[in-house]
């Protein structure tokens, strides 16, 4: 089973200096084979894969490009090989078209992981790197497939894709999930799961540094310290969030096996102006993700089926609309609407 494990990284000036050199050698290696890529397909219709891409641009870095071999060899192959994927991707119409990447954003590289050693609290990389890592890692790793360094809010961390020997679930039964805004998830059982509104909670402190980054000159030294601060503050929203999401998601899947949820047109919800950042501040694809790598079994119900309207004792349908909040059937059902929908697709997914 493969698992990463993403730790921060504390280089001294030195080891950071060579670490953005990298990742400038991933970008550049990434944005002239894009170039070159464009330019031959549209002058004289050329088609490139990953190997003719890569072995143009090996033929011509010793000439053009001579501090690339300052940096591990890695780093420019893993950009040319992610260059190859975004193109398969986009000729079977799962991506858009491949765009440059930009100096600042996104800033990473890969390393295979049959040259990096992990001893402890240390990591050692090619070109004679060793950097002090956070902790150890949390894996009993068999074989190390590939490092990924990044850089985030002026931090640098590493994350570390590896082998491990699968641990055996104990949790038995199965639980239907109604995802939701109000109440982030909603279970068969009656269990509730609050929503944090972690991008509520922060609007306000990033709205601050958003006015106080466009009041600086560009190019400046304070415009820089400015854009850093921000960048820390998004940084610190989406740890919040996604603290919160592993520790809900793990609490579900420890007590059942199999996870019911729907099949949620989450782009589509978005269009709603009115829920669009409610939604958006939830991360129900995130949910999604986690629940799937996470737990024995994830099922799903298909969107269009009925889950909030039909009474989960009798089956009749009645009038939902969202300030409804209650479910109460002629039967004698009487219950939250988001329990009674969250029943109803467990009855579908079983």
């Amino acid at each position: 089973m493969k698992r990463a494990h993403k730790i921060r990284l504390y280089p001294n000036n030195v080891q950071s200096t060579m670490l953005s050199k990298h990742c400038g050698v991933a970008r550049l290696s990434y944005n002239t084979c894009l170039a070159k890529w464009n330019d031959d397909y549209e002058k004289n219709n050329v088609t490139h894969n990953y190997y003719s891409i890569k072995k143009w641009f090996n033929s011509i870095k010793k000439e053009c490009y001579p501090f690339v071999h300052e940096v591990s060899k890695w780093a420019a192959e893993a950009a040319i090989a992610d260059l190859g994927g975004a193109f398969k991707k986009f000729f079977t119409k799962q991506n858009e078209h491949p765009k440059f990447h930009k100096k600042g954003i996104k800033d990473s590289f890969r390393i295979d992981g049959s040259v990096v050693k992990v001893q402890g609290k240390i990591l050692s990389l090619p070109k004679g790197l060793k950097i002090r890592m956070s902790e150890e890692l949390r894996f009993e790793a068999t074989k190390i497939y590939n490092v990924t360094i990044s850089k985030t809010a002026g931090r640098w961390f590493v994350s570390i894709q590896c082998e491990v020997v699968e641990r055996e679930n104990q949790a038995q039964g199965e639980v239907g999930i109604d995802l939701g805004v109000k109440d982030l998830a909603v279970l068969s059982d009656g269990v509730k799961y609050e929503n944090p509104r972690t991008g509520h909670k922060w609007r306000r402190r990033i709205a601050r540094s958003q006015r106080s980054l466009h009041r600086k000159r560009k190019g400046s030294n304070n415009r820089r310290k400015s854009q850093r601060d921000l960048a820390t503050i998004y940084w610190k929203a989406a740890n919040a969030r996604n603290d919160y999401t592993h520790k809900m998601t793990s609490d579900v899947i420890n007590k059942y096996a199999v996870i019911c949820l729907e099949d949620l047109n989450v782009k589509e919800m978005l269009t709603n102006h009115n829920l669009a950042r409610g939604v958006s501040d939830a991360a129900l694809a995130e949910i999604r993700r986690q629940f799937e790598y996470k737990a024995r079994e994830t099922r799903y119900v298909g969107r269009f089926e009925a889950t909030t309207k039909p009474c989960c004792v009798c089956g009749k349908l009645h009038d939902m609309p969202l300030s409804k909040r209650v479910m109460d059937c002629e039967c004698g059902n009487r219950m939250c609407r988001d329990v009674n929908a969250a029943i109803n697709i467990l009855n579908l997914a079983v």
